[in-house]
C-alpha cells in the first residue's frame, strides 16, 4: 500500500511540474524600475501624429509645395522643377521621410525612379507612399498614414 501511495504522489507531481503547475508558493510579481521602456507607460500617438510632426520637425509648415491635410493624415511634396516658380526643395523631400525613419529600400525606389517610369507606390508600417517624377515638374510624393 505504501508504495501505491508514493506511486500516486509521484505521478500527480509529475503531472503538475509537465503543466507548468507547481505546489511552491508563487513568484513575486517583479517591482516596476526605472528601466520600463518608455512605449509600455506612454499613450499611443493620435492618428495624423507622425506626418504632422515630419512636417513640423522638418520646418515644413506653410512652406511651398507641401500640403498637410486638416487631420495630418496625407501629406503631399511637389518640389520644384525647372519651369516652376515654387516648390519644395529636395532635401525638404528627404527631411521628411528621414523624420518618418523610412527605410533605405523604399528612398532607393524613390531615387531611381526615372521620367519613363509609371508612378510608384510603396507601403511601410502604416504609412502608404505614391510618387512620380517628370523633368517639367520634378518629384511628387504623396504619403498618407493608413
Amino acid at each position: 500500500m505504501l508504495n501505491s501511495v508514493r506511486y500516486s504522489i509521484t505521478a500527480v507531481a509529475a503531472a503538475l511540474i509537465l503543466s507548468g503547475c507547481s505546489t511552491s508558493a508563487p513568484a513575486p510579481t517583479p517591482e516596476p524600475t526605472t528601466e520600463t521602456p518608455a512605449s509600455s507607460t506612454t499613450a499611443p500617438a493620435p492618428a495624423g501624429a507622425k506626418l504632422t510632426d515630419a512636417v513640423s520637425g522638418c520646418g515644413l509648415d506653410g512652406a511651398h509645395g507641401v500640403e498637410l491635410t486638416a487631420d495630418g493624415k496625407k501629406l503631399s511634396i511637389d518640389s520644384k522643377g525647372p519651369r516652376e516658380t515654387s516648390g519644395a526643395a529636395m532635401t525638404d523631400v528627404q527631411c521628411v521621410l528621414n523624420a518618418l525613419e523610412v527605410p533605405k529600400d523604399i528612398k532607393s525606389m524613390m531615387k531611381l525612379t526615372t521620367s519613363t517610369a509609371e508612378p510608384t507606390d510603396a507601403a511601410w508600417k502604416d504609412l502608404g507612399f505614391a510618387w512620380n517624377y517628370s523633368p517639367e515638374n520634378h518629384f511628387r510624393l504623396a504619403i498618407v498614414q493608413l
